[in-house]
């Protein structure tokens, strides 16, 4: 179970304007994003890790010994929408948002699964 891109607006982020958008009566993303949330963590059958962490749709899914899955949340975290031409790791080109990549990072080395597999809503991969 993952986000999809069209919970709360088409490609939504943060900073994404729909003040031009007559589709929309609420133009505030923010809102928009809290009641999308609200109503995705309230019908998905995702386990609760506490109040600070709430709406935290990330997690790893362990089957046995052989088999661990690691589902990522790819747009609670990201930063805004852009070209995604950045030539360095800072805010503007967050995408899965720092707490989010350390857990994953040490989440894959402490895993003494034979396979680890990374599960994304997209593709992930480097402009070569």
């Amino acid at each position: 179970l993952q986000w999809d891109d069209h919970e709360v607006t088409n490609n939504w982020s943060d900073g994404k304007d729909l003040s031009a958008d007559d589709r929309y009566k609420v133009k505030n993303v923010p809102l928009l994003i809290a009641r999308a949330t609200q109503a995705f963590m309230e019908c998905a059958p995702l386990r609760n890790h506490g109040d600070e962490e709430r709406d935290r749709v990330y997690r790893a899914i362990p089957y046995g010994p052989l088999l661990e899955l690691f589902m990522v949340d790819m747009r609670i975290y990201r930063a805004a929408n852009s070209a995604n031409l950045q030539d360095r790791y800072d805010a503007a080109s967050h995408f899965l948002g720092p707490r989010q990549l350390d857990w994953l990072e040490r989440s894959l080395k402490q895993s003494n699964a034979t396979s680890k597999i990374v599960c994304a809503d997209m593709p992930i991969g480097l402009k070569p």
